[in-house]
């Protein structure tokens, strides 16, 4: 009580005395006697032992917030300082572009994709504003390397090429105008962007407007003045001034993609089938192209012969929805156990003929002489968790109740380089190699090379040399008939193909054929009955 008879003349007090002291006229209670005379104050002894209390002060009207500074519990006074406000970051002086020719004028999209790289139906919903979350693409150099390394390979008009590199999943789409356009899928969003003249373009809808980024903002010019630039500012769009202070945006800013060197362009004879089988809805294929690996050495041309493999088999009757195409990152150890193990079992009938290639680095046990195929992320010297084992492959695939099973190989397995390995410190030269043929039971196996040899790659072409003669084959260069080409022809024509343009290279390549023991040399692999 008697603290309190102390504190409660105090309380009366305070709005009269800091009135005062800013020489303005008091208001609050106690405003009106305050303007008739100062009040006589009270005297009050305080205690004679009274120890210093912290006082907290009551405020019935709380400051107004002020953004980007913490604040304060509303009813209390903190003595203690406020964090300083974090400055929204000033936007970059643009560097407009130039020639307006290269300002997107059209306002066509692509045509998005219905279904994902699993066969999903896509329920995710597009952004309305510039994707902020393109920082992590851009961020990502990994990412930035594999989309440019793409654009060279992933040339079929009309295609949904879907990828998952390092946590990004993105889907490239080549339109018939030779357009790339990319898009990016993240949980129940996703947003497409255009890569033009050495730039990313995102479309406003709303505005019917194409931004390309710059300097870690989104920019505008209009096609018919383009020497003012606006800038995207907080959903909206402001000409940018070099008057003080520069504008401000609370846009998340971006990293620019780095500049890459133009890359060569391959086209080949092989890259479109000139026939046309039926479709065959019991026929199901797994097509496998790692050309950049994860830590091991690019694989040359791997994703174009899986891509060219694609379509041969789309002409040889095999549905697009019955293939399964896993390309670099999507292509893990996983992936193929998922595809081998279970979805063909659980697909194939006594009717169905199945196909699996693989385009990528091989690897041998230097102890036991055992193969493996090497998926996206796999490391020679733990080829037991890494690896994909010839013998598991094979067994699975001799196991389905299939009429038909062709394996096709384009690797080989001597780790004296090529598309081989071997772990650093091993010596190379593997005498033993077993490569695991399976019961043998109806499977039809082709590989690139015997296996003390190496494989190689035509760069004229830009695909390896025993997948660009399968193919040519295929394409009518194997004796042909009314009814299509028998393993035994296409055998025939491919070997020694391979081996002249190996000889001419200074190396050896002879692509082994291995069929069950009852035989199936003449059985069809281009079937156009």
């Amino acid at each position: 009580m008697k603290i309190a008879s102390v504190i409660l003349p105090l309380l009366l007090l305070a709005p009269s005395l800091a009135a005062a002291q800013k020489g303005g006229q008091p208001h609050g209670p106690g405003a009106r006697r305050a303007r008739r005379g100062p009040a006589p104050i009270q005297r009050v002894s305080a205690p004679a032992r009274a120890q210093p209390q912290r006082i907290v002060v009551p405020v019935r009207r709380p400051a107004p917030a002020v953004s980007g500074v913490p604040q304060v519990p509303a009813g209390r006074i903190s003595l203690r300082p406020a964090r300083p406000a974090i400055a929204p970051r000033p936007v970059a002086r643009p560097r407009p572009i130039p020639d307006r020719r290269e300002l997107l004028r059209d306002h066509r999209q692509p045509k998005l994709p219905e279904q994902d790289e699993h066969g999903s139906p896509i329920r995710a919903k597009p952004l309305t504003r510039p994707p902020a979350a393109h920082r992590a693409v851009l961020d990502n150099r990994a990412v930035v390397k594999s989309i440019t390394a793409g654009q060279k390979t992933e040339v079929k008009t009309e295609n949904y090429y879907w990828h998952t590199d390092h946590g990004v999943r993105y889907c490239h789409y080549f339109d018939k105008h030779g357009a790339h356009w990319y898009g990016f899928y993240d949980g129940p969003q996703f947003y497409w962007t255009r890569y033009y003249a050495g730039r990313w373009w995102w479309h406003d809808a709303d505005q019917t407007r194409w931004l390309y980024y710059n300097d870690g903002s989104w920019l505008w010019q209009d096609p018919a003045q383009p020497q003012t630039v606006y800038v995207y500012v907080d959903n909206g769009y402001a000409p940018y001034s070099a008057a003080h202070p520069p504008l401000i945006s609370n846009y998340e800013t971006l990293v620019a993609p780095p500049e890459e060197p133009p890359q060569p362009q391959y086209k080949s004879d092989v890259d479109t089938p000139n026939y046309q089988a039926k479709e065959n809805p019991n026929s199901f294929a797994v097509v496998v192209g790692i050309e950049n690996y994860s830590t091991l050495p690019k694989a040359d041309f791997a994703a174009r012969d899986a891509q060219a493999m694609r379509d041969h088999l789309k002409s040889l009757g095999y549905p697009v929805r019955n293939t399964m195409f896993l390309a670099d990152g999507n292509a893990v150890r996983s992936g193929l156990e998922k595809y081998v193990d279970s979805w063909l079992p659980q697909k194939v009938n006594a009717d169905s003929r199945v196909f699996f290639y693989f385009a990528g680095h091989g690897a041998p046990d230097p102890k036991s002489g055992q193969t493996y195929l090497m998926p996206w992320e796999a490391d020679p010297k733990y080829l037991d968790n890494t690896g994909y084992p010839m013998k598991k492959l094979l067994a699975a695939l001799d196991a389905l109740p299939a009429k038909q099973v062709f394996v096709v190989l384009d690797a080989c397995f001597s780790g004296t380089g090529g598309r081989s390995v071997l772990a650093e410190g091993t010596r190379p030269l593997v005498t033993k190699v077993d490569l695991g043929r399976g019961s043998g039971k109806h499977l039809v196996i082709f590989t690139a090379s015997g296996p003390d040899e190496i494989t190689g790659t035509s760069k004229e072409q830009g695909h390896g040399l025993f997948t660009y003669y399968f193919l040519k084959g295929l394409n009518g260069g194997a004796q042909d008939s009314k009814e299509g080409v028998i393993v035994q022809d296409l055998y025939d024509y491919l070997r020694p193909q391979v081996e002249d343009a190996a000889r001419r290279d200074n190396r050896d390549q002879s692509p082994q054929l291995f069929v069950p023991p009852e035989g199936q040399r003449r059985l069809l692999i281009k079937d156009l009955r």
